[in-house]
């Protein structure tokens, strides 16, 4: 089993979701994020608007999905078509090995689980 892990903009989630769900890949974690990268921090303007900032970091979500073995280029090459539009600093795919899951409920094992 392989965990992917994929960060990148929010407003390319929803399309994330919707391309996986289509492929007909299942469950999935995500959360908002905050990091820096080669992306440029946008400015931003404060609540009343008198003035401007720029953010420490970039909002970001994280998305992870773990998958069978078998699974990962297509779950892969799906995120990549659904979240880039080519440019330096969209976001990473981190893929690394699963060990063992386990479902709480059913109390199944490996692959079962997920």
């Amino acid at each position: 089993m392989k965990k992917i892990e994929a960060v990148f903009p929010p407003a390319r989630l929803v399309r994330a979701f919707d391309a996986l769900e289509k492929e007909e890949i299942g469950g999935l974690t995500y959360f908002e994020s905050k990091g820096r990268g080669q992306l440029p921090r946008p400015m931003l303007a404060s609540s009343r608007g008198t003035s401007t900032f720029t953010p420490e970091f970039n909002a970001n979500s994280t998305m992870l999905v773990v998958v069978r073995d078998s699974l990962v280029d297509k779950v892969v090459n799906t995120i990549l078509e659904a979240t880039s539009t080519g440019l330096a600093g969209e976001g990473k795919i981190f893929i690394s090995d699963v060990d063992d899951a386990i479902d709480i409920g059913s109390k199944a094992r490996g692959e079962s689980a997920i």
